[in-house]
């Protein structure tokens, strides 16, 4: 199946954006960046060509997931984790899931589902300046799908 063809329609865009994070959307969050890797490595034995003969099934490896956005938003999101730990305070004990929506009319919708997060790291900068305030997440998961399909081996 090929892509749809757009024609004076709309492709997804920030404002098509739908950010969840433990089950409830956030709506003041002003980046998110993700990925992930599968690192194969060819198999060479004996012969003339020294050609691989071949590939490894590979490592699945997400990386770290980086989210910033406004002061308040990002301390909502903090404030809701750490009431699901056991003592109340601590926000990087929890582990939770996160849902990007990508959602135009016209066009595919995209679904990634982000997997076993846990904050592992939060960056504070302060300037003087008319922008306001910025909070700057980094968090640790384990699997990422997008609409469903995982970049690491199902076998």
């Amino acid at each position: 199946m090929s892509d749809p063809i757009l024609v004076n329609g709309t492709q997804h865009s920030w404002g098509s954006i739908r950010f969840r994070a433990d089950d409830e959307i956030y709506y003041g969050f002003t980046s998110i960046s993700y990925g992930d890797s599968r690192e194969r490595v060819k198999g060479y034995g004996m012969g003339r060509s020294q050609a691989p003969r071949a590939r490894s099934l590979g490592k699945y490896a997400p990386d770290v997931v980086k989210v910033a956005g406004w002061k308040g938003s990002v301390q909502a999101l903090l404030e809701a984790l750490a009431a699901k730990s056991a003592d109340g305070l601590s926000y990087g004990d929890v582990s939770f899931e996160i849902v990007v929506q990508f959602v135009e009319a016209g066009d595919l919708s995209v679904v990634v589902e982000i997997f076993d997060c846990v904050v592992t790291k939060v960056n504070d900068t302060h300037e003087e300046g008319a922008d306001p305030l910025k909070t700057e997440l980094e968090i640790d998961c384990m699997s990422i799908l997008r609409n469903g399909l995982s970049l690491a081996s199902a076998s």
